[in-house]
């Protein structure tokens, strides 16, 4: 195969530039500024001064899954976050190259972290290896390595590893940096750029060694986009198998909240929550919300909201689109494995990082690095990989969306999203994909509820019977909820909304409104539904007629009586906090069941039992050992 030779190349008008593979000679370099470079096969950077340097809106896209090679580099800017106490999560597009015909992607470290001698002028090409300091705060020209650290099968708040600016991280693993006192500093990533496919580990061992901290029984894992372009989010789960089988279907962003301070005690940050929707309908751009602020523990824990939210970028793509470099969490589903990356994810499509805008998003305090840009260019997006985007961007499908704004204590906001999806598979059960759960407890909560699983995001099939059950929790007694709508996205004008309380038999219109109720401590999941209609317009479900759920605390037995001899999936239990204290696969219809309860401290407990066709019953139980 022949290979293209290049001593100076300049790329500015071509929305595209093809190549089959692209070799670069010693003392030669390709200049790209806001374009998408198509490589079909490898790239080879023969030495150290063989390079490939992006500005604007460059990105590179690659086809097979041949590796990149050589002692060359690829340079390509991102804007940190204005602020040294701020975090950003991280993912690099390139490694530390090598010298050497070998085809790989490379580990990451520091070293590939450059600064620009001038940022501003986008015919630079030259840059300095950034230097790093121990010392807490980044200064104008070092960046503190004191705050860089990876997760990879984490269980909780100390599986975080520390990892400076010299330990070797592996391709696809993300990183946290803190940010940089100029505004809005850039950052030249120079290295191989990776290609092809790329795995990252998100298993769980089976043991919560933290059960107090994080998702109980899961596993987390800080990753991002891996590439040199921008990355379909969507694509990560529809274009994987491995991907829908070992993670749970939901991807995590990080935010915080400006603060002078580095004691996690003073934080203020929180997780925004993407899921992709119907993975069989590529216009479905997925739904995203928001996350309050959360102040934490000494343990990584929280200690309730504060005011304000993470960013709103439902009206951007649904936060869809990853940029050059951005992090986020993924979590396994059951024990987990492998999460896959490759080439057919890949899309380019220019940085609009604002709230409405419409480009692929790096989150960070400060203005994207096509601000300046944006309102001047129609937004082109490209791909090889068969995907009509310039129909899905100008014309996405309609998903009709609820966002519900639950006022707690007058002090934060906690929103929850209903969205209408026809192809929604149950409006009663928890559905990957569709509905979406948060990665951090709150000591006081507003969440819809399926399968026992408390939401951020619960999709439906719209019917104006559709009942969904609401739990508030008081983390104090006489705590005020004030429960609105804040925007309807969509939404058929003739769709009412109300919320149902069980217990005063009301039904409060907050299409119109708004619904105030005052608690005392505890978890209210079975008083509260957000509903359509006034009734329950005479549906009758009478599944689990003469079931019963019950504790014998006498014989520190929590039993289920089965007349019916109900096909029975599994049984979880769930302490007051919401954390899962077991779950067991069942399988079988037997008139009877008994499980201990002497390991439990005493309290109260909720029992989900599910179906073998997908219904699920809950009951409170309280435990007390003391007789045993």
């Amino acid at each position: 195969m022949s290979k293209k030779i290049i001593s100076l190349l300049l790329f500015f008008l071509a929305n595209l530039t093809f190549s089959q593979d692209l070799y670069v000679a010693d003392n030669s370099y390709v200049y790209a500024r806001d374009v998408v470079v198509f490589v079909n096969d490898d790239i080879r950077l023969e030495t150290p001064t063989s390079n490939l340097y992006f500005r604007g809106d460059a990105q590179l896209l690659q086809n097979t899954d041949t590796k990149n090679s050589d002692a060359g580099e690829l340079s390509i800017y991102q804007n940190q976050t204005t602020n040294i106490y701020e975090y950003n999560f991280w993912c690099s597009p390139v490694g530390v190259s090598a010298d050497g015909i070998t085809q790989a992607n490379v580990d990451f470290d520091g070293s590939n972290i450059h600064d620009p001698q001038d940022d501003t002028d986008l015919t630079n090409v030259n840059s300095n290896a950034y230097s790093f300091t121990p010392a807490y705060n980044g200064t104008a020209t070092e960046l503190s390595s004191e705050w860089m650290y990876s997760l990879q099968d984490g269980e909780g708040y100390y599986s975080w590893n520390q990892i400076y600016n010299t330990t070797a991280l592996g391709t696809g693993y993300g990183f946290t940096l803190k940010g940089s006192p100029n505004t809005n500093n850039v950052l030249d990533f120079r290295g191989r750029p990776n290609n092809g496919t790329i795995t990252v580990s998100c298993a769980f061992d089976g043991v919560d060694n933290q059960p107090a901290s994080g998702v109980p029984n899961t596993a987390e894992t800080l990753t991002g986009n891996p590439y040199p372009s921008a990355l379909d989010l969507k694509l990560f789960f529809v274009n994987s198998v491995s991907n829908q089988t070992n993670l749970s279907g939901e991807i995590y962003f990080w935010e915080q909240k400006q603060k002078s301070s580095h004691y996690l005690a003073d934080y203020e940050g929180g997780y925004g929550v993407y899921t992709p929707g119907a993975l069989g309908n590529l216009a479905d751009n997925g739904t995203y919300t928001v996350a309050p602020f959360e102040d934490y523990n000494g343990d990584g824990s929280t200690n309730g909201a504060t005011t304000g939210n993470t960013t709103d970028f439902s009206v951007n793509n649904s936060r869809r689109y990853a940029a050059v470099g951005q992090g986020f969490i993924i979590q396994s589903f059951g024990l987990g494995g492998n999460a896959t990356f490759d080439n057919s994810m890949r899309v380019y499509l220019p940085e609009d990082s604002t709230p409405a805008g419409n480009g692929s998003v790096f989150s960070k305090n400060g203005n994207s690095k096509t601000t300046k840009e944006i309102e001047y260019k129609k937004v082109t997006i490209m791909s090889h990989n068969g995907v009509d985007y310039k129909t899905i961007i100008e014309n996405p499908a309609i998903v009709p969306e609820i966002r519900l704004h639950t006022q707690i204590n007058n002090t934060f906001y906690k929103e929850n999203v209903i969205a209408f999806r026809a192809s929604t598979p149950d409006n009663n059960t928890y559905n990957r994909f569709y509905d979406g759960r948060s990665i951090n407890e709150l000591s006081s909560d507003a969440y819809l509820i399926s399968s026992g699983e408390p939401l951020a995001i619960k999709s439906i099939d719209y019917d104006e019977t559709t009942r969904i059950p609401f739990g508030l929790k008081a983390g104090n007694d006489n705590m005020v909820f004030r429960v609105n709508i804040h925007k309807l996205n969509s939404v058929p004008n003739n769709v009412n909304i109300y919320v149902s309380d069980n217990k005063n038999n009301t039904y409060t219109d907050i299409k119109n409104g708004s619904y105030e109720v005052t608690l005392d401590e505890g978890i209210y999941n079975d008083r509260f539904e957000i509903t359509f209609a006034k009734s329950a317009l005479n549906v009758v479900d009478n599944t689990f007629t003469n079931f019963k759920i019950f504790q014998n605390n006498n014989a520190a037995q929590l039993k289920l009586a089965n007349p019916n001899r109900l096909s029975l999936k599994n049984i979880s239990v769930f302490d007051v906090s919401g954390k899962r204290v077991i779950i067991e696969t069942i399988n079988s219809e037997n008139r009877k069941y008994s499980y201990s309860t002497k390991s439990y401290a005493d309290g109260i407990y909720i029992v989900k039992v599910e179906t073998s066709n997908n219904k699920v019953i809950t009951k409170k139980v309280v435990v007390t050992n003391k007789n045993n």
